[in-house]
């Protein structure tokens, strides 16, 4: 396994074990249910506001400095949390940890920048898998071992992220090797002058997919939050049987990057697969709404887990491939910020439709998105006549 995603994954690992525990640690704290949600995004507010700006400073120094200064604060993060006696603690300790998730964009540029068009999307799809498999790893162990009989020890669950980040980080600064430094003399492209950050924005072949991901991630986020709720309303499930279902989807998300993405990309090409991708997302979001029962919500959700999985994979890839090597951070930082934006509004329209619209208004708008970015797709990657000789 590559060092990026073994640092990647032993990182993330580390947030598998606080974040289910993190909504009551703060409601302990005294949170209101308004402050529980702020604290679950604030880390993805300080990754929308860094993200960037990390992506392009990796193309400037490297990346592996920027990724071992941005670990190197995750150890604190969890220490402060570890240690947390105020809701301003806490609420202190998810913002220093967004500045060490903003590592995510640039481990992709490292990705990006030791790997080959045609292998470009396996590398995605690895970092991407990492998220499935620490999400599985992280409260297993945090539910069996470290948060205690009663699962609410979050000192014991919080050092144990500690550990975790601490061995990233000792990873990083040993594993991590340098692809691509700006050689002496060079001048990277500037915001607005040839391919620069404002060329990249005009061009339909970067904006285009960053704007696919964040219409599937915005409609993934609301589906992921509201499915509690709606599960408790129409198929009395528990909290037992919810955590159930997003084991299937992230089992799911594993099956399609492992298996799925090899396969069918060196057959058919990330464009079509992406485009499959969310017309099954589109699927198993009417699937709660024409078919609400035990059996098929679970199919549902596979379709779901599998399909963002997929699509976020492909695009990331395609992303890559259309942005100059020389401003890789800097276009994989701006769609890790606009996927921030995604999954900060995604919960809050969730939260509405549901709760003022009806029970079915999240996968109803979740369905339409789909169809939205299945057509967002067929028109970017239309085929374009070949340009006339002379």
């Amino acid at each position: 396994m590559p060092a990026p995603i073994v640092i990647t994954l032993v990182y993330l690992i580390g947030l598998g074990i606080v974040y289910p525990a993190l909504p009551f640690q703060a409601l302990d704290l005294g949170a209101s249910p308004l402050q529980v949600s702020l604290i679950l995004v604030t880390d993805t507010a300080v990754v929308l506001v860094l993200s960037t700006f990390m992506g392009r400073l990796s193309d400037k120094i490297g990346r592996r400095s920027v990724t071992c200064l941005a670990l190197a604060t995750a150890p604190v993060a969890y220490l402060m949390m570890a240690y947390a006696d105020s809701l301003a603690w806490l609420f202190a300790a998810r913002a220093l940890a967004g500045v060490s998730n903003a590592a995510i964009p640039v481990i992709q540029a490292l990705m990006a920048d030791c790997t080959c068009d045609k292998s470009r999307v396996r590398g995605m799809a690895n970092v991407n898998s990492a998220f499935a498999i620490a999400f599985i790893i992280g409260p297993i162990l945090g539910r069996e071992w470290l948060l205690g009989p009663g699962g609410d020890d979050y000192r014991s669950g919080a050092l144990g992220g500690a550990a975790f980040a601490v061995m990233a980080l000792v990873l990083a600064v040993f594993l991590l090797r340098e692809i691509r430094l700006p050689t002496v003399g060079e001048r990277l492209p500037t915001p607005g002058k040839g391919r620069g950050l404002g060329a990249l924005i005009l061009s339909p072949l970067c904006l285009g997919p960053i704007a696919v991901m964040a219409v599937l991630a915005f409609a993934y986020a609301a589906m992921e939050t509201t499915l509690g709720l709606w599960s408790s309303r129409m198929l009395s499930w528990r909290a037992s049987d919810v955590a159930l279902g997003f084991m299937f989807a992230g089992m799911a998300a594993l099956f399609s990057l492992w298996v799925l993405i090899p396969f069918l990309c060196r057959r058919l090409g990330e464009e079509p697969v992406a485009a499959g991708a969310a017309l099954a997302m589109g699927l198993g979001m009417s699937l709660f709404v024409l078919w609400p029962s035990d059996g098929v919500i679970a199919v549902a959700l596979m379709l779901l887990g599998g399909g963002i999985a997929t699509s976020l994979s492909c695009l990331q890839a395609l992303l890559s491939k259309a942005a100059p090597a020389s401003i890789q951070g800097t276009a994989l930082g701006l769609n890790h910020a606009i996927l921030s934006v995604a999954r900060i509004l995604g919960p809050v329209w969730g939260g509405f439709a549901l709760g003022s619209l009806g029970s079915g208004w999240p996968y109803v708008s979740g369905a339409a998105l789909a169809l939205l970015a299945l057509l967002l797709m067929a028109w970017i990657y239309r085929p374009r006549p070949a340009p006339s000789e002379g």
